[in-house]
């Protein structure tokens, strides 16, 4: 609804759009032999309203926008080697029809343009953005996971006997609230003037207070069961202890806390118009950035990058080669900074806490374990710190930050042709280059068998050399390496005589030893029964979500290969060196549409991991040494038809289905050699602490001098565990007046 409060002066516009999903998903429970399902509704509200006042120099807006969406009911991915599988049982997954969460989220924001003289004019922006995360239906039981199988063990009642992945109830980080804000201001200021050619100056200020505040905790920690097993101390020669049916280790992890802080931005920008052929775009862009501390009272600040740190030129240039504009050449190049993510803040800066608790299993009554009963003798006795009782994971570390580091940032650059056949058809020839320059990571060390992070730029300042964990002699850092380079090619068709449609072929190679921030190199897929936690989720990822603290720095061991190669260089887990894309629709004199789109590209690399006692996966073989994923297609179908009613009223049957072919396609093989991935299982894990990693080492003998010898390997590996979503489709009715 729309239209004048105050006639040529004053406008309103205000809508309501309520959207209701109810989704049935079946399963086969136990691995294939209860067969279920489960429901999931959804409840998403969009509201929005704006007013309008113009006159003939000032133009203002007021809007807000409300958009509260409610879940009941969990889907969990399959887990299982087999169609609709799912390792756990029907009853286990119970708690799943009333788990659910609440995100509310409002958006109030205004602005104005205020015309100053004829060549030139001012805009200002403000804003306020809220957003809030809080899981419901969560029952507050305490989760207990088999990590190691009991079936067949005598020792244990059959009742208790289950496979790996047992579980009696999901687990669940339980986020009480998961609180961001973001309040802004903005003043551009533009300027028309005239000087060997013609020039559009620009030029601004920002400020954007960004604050989160989140309680997220497991209910009475979480447990993972390891049947007749004995737990191995991670100091070497300490030996080993269990209880009477094995052990156990209890975790109290959450985030809590409160942060917030500033970043403000300069910028300037000349559009220059040197003559009718040629344009050119130069500017800079200038940021002061403040990582804040979740723990004030320890420290305000945890992290600051100034002026003179963030200083980012840009220079573009597109030139006319026949006039006309039928035949361009452009290109550009640019300096990017990130933010930097507060996830760093979280997990460094006091937010995150993690404490496991490894106690001897002397008790059947696994459901009256949790961190307020705790039985059976500590078995961290005599690790990191005696007076402990637990392996603390998490502490505040605002001494372990290099005073001189610097921010992420990356160039990038394209140059291009571009060519018009007739009146309707281009086609483009673009190569893109991007290199990293710097990142932020955790570089670790193993100290009293704990690991010990220091954050720095890696190969850079303090981290110019790695300290060693077993044999090796300190080594210098690898700097970190991503590189994209790119060659695409394109032809498009705008819509004339009924149809459009278009392509493209895309060459590339994304090459390096840093997968980024959302790190490909730690997938955890459904199997391994365990995810990463990502902030305003309820499932955790498959993939380590972005942040400034993967994997990739850790330790030395994690450097090497068992080859004795330093930098682990070679194609990232995310590279298609070849892709293809098409797309089209025809328009039937009729009123009836059909439309299509195809995505044709490269198998991913694949690696071989080995899980060491300081739960590393090590890329033993390098990169790649796994072949590659299946090529990936998929075609989606669009079909719409029109049926007028008269007048201006007519009604839209519309038809959308996503991958037409049912192609599921196998996106991953599990790739652990030896059990551990996702939960670590120190029994299997091999022990580096004795290793020269520069001269190499057998893998394979490791993996069967560990605990668990042949057993130790894990009977997965290499198969297929994550596939392309299914044949999905959707209909339409639509009715316009």
């Amino acid at each position: 609804m729309g239209g004048p409060i105050l006639k040529d002066r004053v406008f309103f516009f205000a809508s309501i759009s309520p959207r209701f999903s109810h989704e049935t998903r079946e399963y086969k429970f136990s691995s294939g032999t209860q067969s279920g399902q489960l429901e999931r509704k959804t409840t998403a509200m969009s509201a929005f309203g704006k007013a309008t006042y113009a006159n003939n120099r000032l133009r203002a807006d007021l809007s807000a926008l409300f958009t509260p969406t409610t879940v009941d009911g969990r889907l969990p991915d399959y887990d299982g080697f087999g169609p609709r599988f799912q390792s756990s049982s029907l009853a286990a997954n119970e708690p799943n029809k009333t788990r659910g969460y609440e995100n509310t989220q409002r958006n109030l924001s205004g602005s104005a343009d205020l015309t100053l003289t004829n060549t030139s004019f001012a805009s200002f922006k403000v804003g306020h953005f809220y957003d809030n995360y809080a899981d419901t239906g969560i029952p507050r039981v305490t989760n207990y996971t088999y990590q190691t199988s009991s079936v067949g063990l005598a020792i244990v009642p059959p009742a208790l006997q289950g496979p790996i992945n047992t579980i009696n109830t999901p687990r669940a980080l339980i986020n009480e609230q998961d609180t961001t804000k973001q309040d802004f201001f903005n003043v551009d200021y533009n300027q028309v003037f005239s000087g060997a050619g013609s020039h559009t100056l620009k030029g601004g200020y920002g400020i954007r207070h960004n604050t989160n505040e989140p309680q997220q905790a497991y209910p009475g920690g979480y447990i993972d069961i390891f049947w007749d097993r004995a737990y191995s101390s991670l100091v070497p020669g300490a030996g080993t202890d269990r209880g009477t049916y094995g052990y156990y280790a209890l975790n109290d992890r959450g985030v809590r806390g409160k942060a917030s802080a500033n970043i403000q931005s300069l910028y300037v920008q000349d559009s220059w118009t040197v003559n009718s052929r040629l344009t050119v775009n130069v500017g800079v862009r200038d940021e002061k950035e403040v990582i804040p501390s979740f723990r004030p009272d320890i420290k305000p600040i945890g992290l600051e990058f100034g002026w003179k740190d963030k200083v980012a030129p840009r220079v573009g240039a597109a030139y006319d080669l026949k006039g006309d504009g039928s035949m361009k050449l452009f290109g550009s190049w640019g300096r990017y900074f990130d933010w930097t993510k507060y996830e760093l803040a979280r997990g460094t800066f006091g937010g995150d806490t993690w404490k496991i608790y490894y106690r001897s299993l002397d008790t059947l009554d696994l459901s009256s374990i949790n961190l307020s009963n705790m039985p059976g003798r500590d078995l961290w006795k005599g690790n990191a710190d005696i007076t402990k009782s637990f392996r603390d994971r998490r502490v505040p570390a605002f001494e372990t930050v290099d005073p001189n580091i610097k921010p992420m940032s990356q160039d990038a650059m394209n140059f291009g042709f571009e060519d018009q056949l007739g009146k309707d058809m281009t086609w483009t020839a673009t190569y893109i280059h991007n290199k990293l320059n710097t990142t932020i990571e955790d570089l670790g060390a193993v100290v009293n068998g704990d690991e010990v992070y220091f954050y720095a730029n890696p190969g850079e300042g303090v981290a110019l050399m790695t300290p060693t964990s077993g044999r090796t002699a300190p080594f210098p850092t690898p700097k970190p390496v991503r590189k994209y380079d790119a060659l695409e090619l394109t032809l498009n068709k705008r819509f004339s005589s009924n149809w459009f449609g278009g392509a493209s072929y895309v060459l590339s190679r994304l090459y390096g030893n840093y997968s980024g921030l959302e790190n490909s190199d730690e997938i955890t897929t459904p199997t391994t029964g365990v995810g990463s936690a990502t902030a305003q989720q309820q499932t955790p990822s498959i993939a380590r979500p972005g942040g400034n603290a993967t994997r990739a720095w850790d330790i030395d061991e994690i450097l090497w290969d068992s080859h004795g190669n330093l930098d682990l260089l070679g194609r990232l887990a995310t590279d298609r060196p070849h892709v293809v894309k098409a797309y089209g629709s025809y328009q039937f004199p009729f009123g009836t549409q059909l439309g299509f789109s195809f995505y044709g590209g490269s198998g991913t690399p694949l690696s071989t991991y080995v899980n060491t006692v300081n739960t590393i996966p090590v890329l033993v073989n390098g990169r790649g040494d796994m072949g590659r994923t299946p090529v990936l297609t998929r075609t989606d179908l669009l079909a719409a038809h029109d049926l007028k009613m008269g007048g201006d009223r007519r009604v839209r049957f519309e038809l959308n289905v996503l991958n037409l072919f049912n192609q599921q396609t196998v996106r991953h093989r599990f790739n652990s050699l030896n059990r551990g991935a996702g939960v670590s299982r120190p029994s299997s894990a091999i022990n580096l602490a004795n290793v020269d990693l520069a001269k190499g080492y057998d893998y394979n003998a490791l993996i069967l001098a560990s605990q668990d010898k042949a057993n130790a390997l894990d009977p997965r590996y290499g198969k297929a565990d994550l596939f392309s979503d299914g044949t999905q489709g959707q209909f339409l009715i639509k009715f316009m007046f």
